[in-house]
């Protein structure tokens, strides 16, 4: 459970969840916040659902400190919800997803970017990043990366995707709107690497997602 309220809530499994039949539950509100569902459980608890289906675990909490998360947007953070994104949120948006940006943060973690031995360089700082420093590169590494691939493909561009947990976040995705393309597979590949410790290095994250767009581009044409 966490720590932020006073615990006043149970944090349910999936398999939990699926033991409370919502079709035949008392609907009580959508959440305004984080587009939540939640239903009676009984007069004075209810089952609250974030509206996510990456979302792994539900709530129960009683119908007044449900209130009260609602009003203060105090709802918990639960596990899936606490990501990069989420973590550099105040980053994730149109007017802070830069260069500038992420250079700062490249700094902070003591690495300088060089163009011509990025990947090189990146590699070896990751070999001794803490678990909490992999979860900060990981926001800089997607946007210069993400920037290589718009050499390819120039009409691509960052677009940020709500994703609502109990805590909302934006992820950022490069997009080809053109031919509703979407690079989702960068990021999926530095979260595999950098959280999960996927043996794969920056360059062939590179290169794996480079020539996925390039197979679909001779499709286009």
């Amino acid at each position: 459970m966490s720590s932020q309220e006073t615990k006043k809530y149970k944090i349910l499994s999936g398999e939990e969840e699926r033991k409370y039949d919502i079709k035949k539950m008392k609907f009580n509100h959508m959440s305004s916040y984080n587009e939540s569902l939640s239903y009676f459980v009984d007069e004075n608890n209810l089952l609250v659902m974030p509206n996510l289906p990456a979302a792994e675990h539900s709530i129960l909490v009683s119908k007044a400190d449900y209130e009260l998360m609602e009003e203060n947007k105090s709802f918990p953070v639960l596990q899936e919800n606490d990501t990069p994104y989420f973590q550099y949120k105040h980053l994730i948006n149109e007017k802070m997803f830069t260069k500038e940006s992420m250079l700062l943060i490249f700094e902070e973690l003591g690495f300088k970017y060089t163009a011509e031995t990025f990947y090189k360089d990146a590699e070896k700082l990751s070999k001794s990043l803490t678990e909490e420093d992999k979860k900060k590169f990981l926001i800089p590494m997607l946007y210069f990366i993400g920037e290589d691939l718009r050499n390819q493909c120039s009409e691509a561009k960052w677009i940020f995707n709500t994703l609502y947990y109990f805590q909302p976040f934006n992820e950022a995705v490069l997009y080809y709107e053109k031919q509703n393309f979407s690079f989702y597979n960068l990021n999926l590949l530095l979260e595999e690497k950098l959280l999960t410790g996927k043996n794969i290095t920056f360059s062939n994250i590179y290169k794996r997602v480079e020539s996925n767009y390039l197979r679909k581009k001779v499709l286009w044409h």
